[in-house]
């Protein structure tokens, strides 16, 4: 093995990758067993769900999914099919627009939440003590906003 795929720095990137995917892959598994779009709508309705008002502007939810602009595009085109979020002008910037969780959307995101909680307890917490979870937490937080600031 070359000295590059030797260097620990390695480790700790594969490690959480992933750990990332395998635990994605569980809990998405037993919240949305439709497939890729359906835990993309999960994702969607989790963030506006845990958002003060339950709305987001489209580059928020972009940004917050990590996704494109595009593929946001095409999420939201079928959550609004499905009457689980609205579109509108958003009332401080005429430019952005507002994404609002419908009461059907809320509904759907306590039902998938509830298996979710469930499910990242089995994954998660039920594998890691009360300390290493907080401790997790906030490694990954730090990491998250320290990457999300412009490069």
């Amino acid at each position: 093995m070359s000295e590059l795929f030797s260097d620990p720095r390695w480790d700790a990137y594969g490690m959480l990758r992933e750990a990332y995917l395998a635990v994605t892959k569980c809990i998405d598994a037993d919240v949305s067993p439709a497939g890729d779009t359906d835990a993309s709508i999960s994702d969607l309705l989790f963030r506006l769900a845990r958002t003060p008002g339950h709305a987001l502007r489209t580059v928020d939810i972009t940004r917050a999914l990590a996704t494109s602009t595009t593929r946001t595009t095409r999420l939201l085109d079928t959550a609004e099919k499905r009457s689980l979020v609205t579109r509108s002008a958003h009332p401080n910037d005429r430019r952005a627009t507002l994404v609002t969780l419908t009461e059907e959307g809320l509904a759907e995101a306590r039902r998938r939440g509830t298996v979710g909680l469930a499910s990242a307890q089995r994954h998660i917490h039920d594998m890691l003590t009360a300390d290493e979870v907080a401790a997790v937490t906030e490694i990954l937080r730090k990491l998250r906003d320290a990457n999300q600031q412009p490069h």
